[in-house]
């Protein structure tokens, strides 16, 4: 299987409008090429059709990314879900939605170069993930399409520092020190995003680390005291 054949974020769809197929061919060129390494006619000439075809649809090449960024803000609203009852042993938790949260990086890279691309421009550029989830990040934090994501997030941290095995710490700072240590890995020094089917052995190391950082930068005093014992 080749890089252009990977599978777009909605492939299971019985049937796939124009619309859509014009996101799907622009998700796999973000993969592959990156946010500015293609054009219109890159996305229509796999598809058969001329560039005025994509004008039906969408205004320019910035609202089709806008377009493809709102698929991965909803699906990036959906991360760090658990049972209710896995509050009563928020470690074992966290290092489950952690080990998610790489997994969803891994498997749209696109996501990730967008991502990227917003991160480098604060003024005077197109922020495509800001746009598509309606405003800056703060304001997603108590409201708009990420705010559930992170409701969870924070009620799962509160859980681990009221059981005395997490340091307080804010929610966002946490999600700050995730998503920076996991953007880096993911495309420095190697880009391993090219790579369509990863070996498990890889995407485990990336779980491995990204956790190891996580649980470091979180843990309380005690609770590493703890682990520290239990491993000796």
């Amino acid at each position: 299987m080749t890089k252009k054949n990977r599978a777009p974020v909605s492939a299971t769809a019985p049937k796939r409008t124009t619309r859509e197929l014009i996101l799907d061919e622009a998700e796999r060129l973000i993969a592959l090429k990156g946010v500015f390494g293609f054009g219109l006619k890159d996305i229509t000439d796999p598809l058969g059709f001329q560039v005025p075809a994509i004008y039906k649809h969408y205004e320019n090449r910035d609202d089709v990314l806008v377009a493809v960024s709102r698929r991965y803000i909803a699906l990036l609203s959906r991360q760090f879900r658990y049972p209710a009852e896995a509050l009563a042993h928020p470690t074992e938790a966290l290092k489950c939605v952690v080990a998610e949260f790489v997994q969803f990086h891994m498997e749209h890279p696109a996501y990730v170069r967008l991502s990227l691309v917003d991160y480098a421009t604060p003024e005077g550029g197109m922020e495509y993930i800001r746009r598509a989830a309606g405003g800056p990040f703060r304001a997603n934090l108590n409201a708009g399409p990420l705010a559930p994501m992170h409701r969870r997030l924070r009620k799962l941290i509160r859980a681990g520092q009221a059981a005395g095995e997490f340091r307080l710490i804010p929610e966002l700072d946490f999600y700050r020190a995730i998503k920076a240590a996991l953007l880096i890995r993911l495309v420095f020094p190697d880009d391993l995003l090219v790579d369509i089917n990863p070996k498990r052995t890889v995407v485990r190391s990336i779980e491995a680390s990204l956790w190891d950082t996580a649980y470091h930068y979180i843990a309380a005093p005690l609770s590493k005291a703890v682990q520290k014992t239990r491993r000796s």
